[in-house]
């Protein structure tokens, strides 16, 4: 373990975990197309690796991700959207991984089966 003095705040501040939201949002390209955001806020340090699974299978098609934002403080956020046609029984998820967790961290969106 590590004791005395830190150095300056900026290069050793502890992880801080992401807060993760999905909601959806009418403006897919198609008719019936939705985006799902996945909005992932007030994360530290800036590398996150953030994956869209529906039913549990990855989703690379329709994925499109701003810019890592840094929020003013020394917190990053980002959003991650997935355009999807929503159909019942689906279930979609935002799956986060950052330093700060343990282990992924997965937000569900839809009908979850129980």
């Amino acid at each position: 373990s590590v004791s005395g003095p830190f150095p300056s705040p900026l290069l050793s501040l502890p992880p801080v975990q992401p807060k993760v939201k999905v909601s959806p949002t009418k403006s897919g390209s198609e008719p019936h197309s939705h985006l799902l955001v996945c909005s992932v806020t007030g994360f530290y340090p800036g590398g996150i690796e953030i994956k869209w699974l529906k039913n549990r299978q990855e989703q690379t098609a329709g994925v499109v991700s701003t810019e890592l934002l840094q929020n003013g403080d020394w917190t990053f956020q980002i959003l991650v959207m997935l355009e999807m046609s929503p159909r019942r029984g689906d279930v979609y998820t935002c799956q986060v991984e950052h330093i700060s967790l343990q282990g992924p961290l997965a937000v569900h969106w839809g009908k979850i089966a129980h």
